[in-house]
């Protein structure tokens, strides 16, 4: 099968299309012929050395497909929590979920685990109809997700971005990305952190929600929690969120739920590019760009 491998760190992780031997499942794992992969930060991370639990260079990064189980015809889509996805061929363990016929496997990776990723977030942040919601990096994978679904529960969402263009199509899709220095929100979901998440942690009203799920802007100051103090009399939560402490029962659940909103219309996936496999460096340069509006999808 084709594959994309990243051979060393020492280069910042190029990536180069092989041929491998065609993976064998094991007990209770599934083979899928991949026609579609999820192209998130983690996998630049990780081609870099910079993501924790990564194996050692030689390894095929990749998260998230979907595609059809060889020899059965489902369609699926599947979490790999070991990587394997930049292939035509990919080993999934226990989070393997059936696509609705309403979904293809592009949209499918372009909700994937950035969908579940909010929904699971703005569960554990207690979401409430008509709570103001404010999104950082609204126009990033995670970012438009946490948009979609705070305004399926109900909140008011603010959905912000430091690009024009990105505003105009966020505004497209029903957002107001007007974000006033002075407001002030009951949650803020953050993928970005970076410098200023200090300075958005002041921003949270009484018993207000502020839920880190991702750096993309890179990581806070080390001190970026001490505003906390000062709103001590107020009860304010700060939340760290990762797929990575998820049940796969709980994933899964998660994603059949994900998927079923899609079928019915509920949430859209946007894929900001569909990339051929032996072009997956193209891929990574236009997430690490920061002009991705959505998901980069890899098509093997």
């Amino acid at each position: 099968m084709k594959a994309i491998t990243v051979h060393s760190f020492d280069d910042g992780g190029a990536l180069h299309l092989v041929d491998l031997p065609d993976p064998v499942p094991g007990p209770g794992q599934t083979l899928i012929e991949v026609e579609a992969a999820g192209v998130g930060y983690v996998d630049v991370m990780s081609r870099r050395g910079q993501y924790p639990g990564f194996p050692e260079p030689g390894f095929v990064p990749g998260l998230e497909v979907a595609g059809v189980v060889k020899g059965a015809g489902e369609r699926v889509y599947a979490m790999l929590g070991g990587g394997g996805g930049y292939a035509e061929l990919a080993v999934a363990g226990d989070v393997v979920v059936e696509l609705p016929p309403e979904v293809s496997p592009a949209q499918a990776v372009a909700l994937g685990a950035n969908a579940l990723t909010a929904s699971l977030l703005l569960d554990r942040a207690g979401v409430a109809p008509g709570e103001s919601v404010l999104v950082r990096g609204a126009s990033g994978g995670v970012g438009l997700m946490a948009a979609q679904v705070a305004a399926h529960l109900g909140a008011e969402v603010t959905a912000s971005t430091r690009s024009a263009a990105h505003a105009g199509r966020l505004n497209g899709l029903g957002f107001s990305t007007r974000d006033d220095e002075d407001a002030s929100y009951d949650v803020v979901v953050d993928p970005v952190a970076g410098a200023d998440l200090g300075r958005h942690l002041g921003r949270l009203r009484p018993d207000g929600r502020y839920v880190v799920c991702g750096a993309a802007g890179g990581l806070p100051a080390p001190d970026f929690a001490a505003g906390l103090v000062g709103l001590f009399p107020h009860s304010p939560s700060l939340l760290m969120f990762s797929l990575s402490s998820v049940a796969p029962e709980r994933l899964r659940s998660g994603l059949k739920t994900v998927f079923d909103l899609a079928a019915r219309g509920v949430l859209r996936g946007v894929a900001d590019a569909a990339v051929p496999l032996a072009q997956a460096s193209l891929a990574h340069e236009r997430l690490e760009s920061g002009t991705v509006f959505g998901k980069v999808v890899l098509l093997p």
